[in-house]
């Protein structure tokens, strides 16, 4: 899995090294003249305007904690080129990944020139690469795209519209329409308002896991996702400790399993990672806080045919790391 990861980013750099050729961007700069060590960007290529250092991920960074490691990388590399060249720098970020508009206003904050899916698609096109980028942005849009995009444009506007605090019916029927959106399939169609057996715990959305393969398959047979229980917080604060231990007493290993999801309107306060690793630690309970952002960018994932289900990945690998 690693090898096949290491391939995919050889040969996506490769794709974009091509595609700077192709449409004349500069001089590139030949892979073994490159600065060696921790100052070294995939690609670098200078013109009039100065020197454009590349930094190419795959997949592209979708969770918060991603996203500002990414940048923290990129400027830091950037502050030791400085050190060997007096041109003027000018960073890029290129991945094959949709980012959604938050995360583009991060990387643009921070100085940050993003090429992205569309940068890729409309330039591999232009310069008769499309064949090449082809296994990066998927397979062509299907006739129901535009049927997608208006769907998640019109989720999106209502998330958005939706005020944070007393209205949480309003927002407990939305996530249940956006997790309808995108996660089934693979996933059957949620049950609604669950009780246990005591009627003791209740949650608002019960997503039964039958995928026969991908991630959610993966994540069945490691983290018991039998039945993905999602519970949505409506706070105008970040959700507290309550909250989880909610949640992780309805998760049972005989029961719905041991994976839940939280759609919260804010990212969890840091002093919440503790509960969250003490439940996966003492329990095995893995337990995914989603802010705004978290589905912003899946919605976004969603309407260009990428999984959503990799923001999750993201998130389990960025927890499990920490741990």
């Amino acid at each position: 899995m690693r090898h096949r990861g290491m391939r995919r980013a050889f040969e996506f750099e490769g794709l974009v090294r091509e595609i700077i050729g192709d449409l004349d961007l500069g001089h590139i700069t030949p892979e073994e003249s490159l600065h060696p060590g921790d100052a070294g960007f995939d690609i670098e290529f200078s013109n009039s305007v100065g020197l454009h250092l590349v930094e190419c991920k795959v997949p592209g960074p979708q969770t918060r904690h991603r996203i500002k490691a990414t940048i923290e990388q990129i400027v830091t590399s950037s502050e030791r080129r400085k050190e060997n060249t007096k041109l003027s720098l000018h960073l890029i970020l290129a991945t094959p990944e949709n980012l959604s508009q938050e995360a583009f206003e991060q990387f643009r904050s921070a100085g940050i020139e993003v090429w992205d899916r569309s940068w890729l698609s409309s330039n591999a096109v232009k310069v008769g690469r499309i064949g090449q980028a082809t296994p990066f942005l998927g397979e062509p849009a299907s006739s129901d795209s535009e049927r997608l995009d208006n769907q998640a444009d019109g989720l999106l506007e209502r998330l958005e519209g939706t005020p944070a605090g007393p209205e949480w019916m309003r927002y407990q029927k939305l996530c249940r329409e956006i997790a309808e959106f995108l996660f089934c399939p693979p996933l059957s169609p949620p049950l609604w308002e669950m009780k246990n057996f005591s009627s003791v715990n209740r949650r608002d959305l019960i997503l039964p896991n039958y995928a026969s393969d991908g991630l959610w398959q993966y994540l069945r047979t490691r983290y018991q996702a039998d039945y993905v229980v999602i519970d949505a917080k409506n706070y105008s604060e970040s959700i507290k400790k309550d909250e989880i231990l909610q949640i992780a007493n309805y998760l049972q290993r005989h029961g719905v399993g041991l994976f839940a999801l939280i759609f919260s309107r804010r990212e969890p306060d840091s002093r919440l990672l503790y509960t969250l690793r003490e439940q996966w630690v003492l329990h095995d309970k893995m337990i995914i806080v989603l802010s705004d952002s978290d589905v912003k960018q899946m919605l976004s994932d969603k309407k260009v045919g990428t999984d959503p289900v990799e923001l999750i990945r993201q998130k389990i690998e960025d927890f499990r790391l920490s741990v």
